[in-house]
């Protein structure tokens, strides 16, 4: 029997972009970047993706910016040499001013936000990187109930610009199978080919999870709540005989990194605290994946 992260990771896959897309695409409007506004009456022309509304995590779409003061002709010559560069099964659309866009899966790896801008610079083009890290928007260290807008242009938008006094039409065009696109290529192997880490470390991750969720938890008297040491101490000594993973089967009753991670954030006497990480391996059965990213 297959593990059923593997199962729900593979029926995620085997859909395609459209249908992964389809309940997060707007309108866009009057040959710009901006959504259609209810009730009003506007020209659509084109259609944004944003990857908030999405009700998964998963895509992952590169932005490639080109340098405006190359001649088409070279343009043209680096996007085509950055396509070559590509591994197989990534799904592609030329933006307004010849860029790329660059549709892959992030497969779990680690960014440290939604828009992960300029990861890596050139003296021809600029890289960004957009995914779905948190749905909602971060107030004073702590996630509110509000979607933060995350938005892509999609294909076949086209926006107008004012070069040289005169107005030009610029398109947003899919190189080749955009919308019936499955099983993409993942972000980790496109990084890879390019020698570019931008990876978080576990550690940082959920220390960032941590404060998202939870934040400064405070008391009816305005006093910053905090755990008790002998609570403490009793959480750590019970962290013991437990069979450790990266992405655990909760049918198996199975314990994620991230949890214990989080919890041990959570701990305010540091020497309590560093005896929880001490224990995690000391007297735990880690996964080889969880081995991993325990560093």
């Amino acid at each position: 029997m297959q593990p059923l992260v593997e199962l729900y990771i593979q029926e995620k896959d085997s859909k395609t972009i459209i249908e992964r897309v389809k309940d997060a695409m707007i309108n866009t409007v009057n040959y710009t970047k901006i959504g259609q506004q209810e009730s009003k009456k506007q020209q659509i022309t084109g259609k944004l993706i944003d990857l908030s509304l999405m009700d998964e995590d998963n895509l992952c779409v590169f932005d490639i910016d080109i340098h405006k003061d190359k001649s088409i002709e070279e343009i043209d010559k680096i996007r085509q040499n950055l396509i070559y560069s590509l591994p197989p099964n990534v799904v592609l659309v030329k933006i307004a001013h010849g860029g790329l866009h660059i549709y892959c899966n992030r497969n779990f790896y680690l960014l440290p936000s939604n828009r992960n801008v300029k990861v890596a610079v050139t003296d021809s083009f600029d890289i960004d990187v957009f995914v779905q890290m948190t749905k909602y928007k971060i107030e004073n260290g702590q996630e509110t109930k509000e979607i933060v807008q995350n938005r892509v242009v999609a294909p076949n938008t086209a926006i107008r610009e004012t070069k040289n006094n005169q107005r030009i039409t610029l398109k947003y065009e899919a190189v080749n199978d955009w919308g019936n696109t499955s099983h993409l290529a993942s972000l980790r192997e496109i990084l890879d080919k390019w020698n570019i880490d931008i990876e978080m470390s576990y550690n940082d991750y959920a220390q960032q999870q941590h404060d998202r969720i939870y934040g400064v938890q405070i008391n009816d008297d305005g006093a910053i709540e905090q755990m008790n040491d002998e609570l403490a101490q009793s959480c750590i000594d019970g962290l013991k005989n437990l069979e450790i993973h990266n992405y655990p089967q909760p049918i198996n009753m199975e314990v994620p990194l991230l949890s214990i991670f989080c919890g041990l954030y959570g701990i305010s006497n540091e020497s309590i605290g560093a005896e929880g990480i001490r224990n995690i391996r000391q007297f735990n059965k880690l996964s080889v994946n969880a081995e991993k990213n325990y560093g």
